[in-house]
């Protein structure tokens, strides 16, 4: 069987009954590795524009997940869009979109990028996606998801964008532990300090309880700098911050 690899955007499936699209998404990231449809690589969280005219709940965030797999293209969407539409709120107007090795990934791109600068309709998501060969669709009644889900998967991608928000064993880790522990539980290798040096292996990391590693080169990479704590050795602290307005289920 050959494996494919896909970026898979979802977004606008927040509403009562769902605790927020993050959550979705990474529920269904654990479903698709129960179910034996593929295996996982991360949900990340992408943020757009702010704007008065784009109907959003708190911030505009939207959401992205990695998938290696060897299933039917049109038999994975299925699965993905039934998964969607049970587990999204019946109030919400979800979007799946489905990038594969087959697409124009820098056409996709640029959308993500300019939905980050500009309001973008609907119908420009339809001809990107179109003309990005991304399969693309709208759930809801006004179809509002689409816009962010093509965006998301063009910016997860693009691999620059965004940050992990799940990865194996990330949400297991406690406050303080070397960097090596880190390496062997999740296996995320770029572990850097504020000169953009790895950390040795038995260097401490504080995580403060909130780990969420940034996306560069389409990786997990975590940024440190060193604690200015008093009595502490080699002491790192991570340098993303859990922010104050976290959507649910991030």
């Amino acid at each position: 069987m050959i494996t494919e690899q896909y970026f898979i955007g979802i977004d606008n499936t927040d509403g009562p009954g769902c605790e927020g699209t993050g959550a979705l998404v990474r529920a269904l990231a654990a479903a698709i590795d129960e179910a034996g449809w593929g295996q996982s690589m991360g949900v990340t969280r992408h943020e757009l524009l702010q704007s008065d005219k784009i109907t959003y709940t708190n911030e505009n965030f939207t959401y992205a997940m990695g998938l290696q797999t060897d299933r039917d293209p049109m038999d994975l969407e299925d699965y993905l869009v039934d998964y969607v539409r049970e587990h999204a709120s019946r109030e919400a107007d979800p979007g799946v979109a489905i990038l594969s090795r087959h697409s124009d990934m820098d056409h996709i791109l640029s959308f993500g990028r300019r939905s980050q600068q500009e309001v973008m309709r609907h119908d420009w998501a339809l001809q990107f996606s179109q003309e990005g060969n991304v399969a693309l669709r709208g759930l809801g009644a006004k179809r509002l998801g689409m816009t962010g889900a093509l965006a998301a998967a063009g910016l997860r991608a693009g691999g620059q964008d965004g940050r992990f928000i799940d990865w194996p064993g990330l949400r297991d880790l406690p406050t303080r532990l070397t960097a090596g522990q880190i390496r062997e539980r999740t296996g995320i290798e770029q572990i850097y300090d504020q000169e953009n040096e790895p950390l040795d292996r038995d260097d401490m990391v504080e995580t403060l309880d909130w780990l969420r590693p940034r996306v560069e080169i389409g990786k997990p990479v975590i940024r440190t700098q060193r604690s200015t704590e008093p009595g502490v050795g080699r002491l790192w602290v991570v340098v993303d911050r859990r922010p104050t307005s976290e959507p649910a289920g991030d």
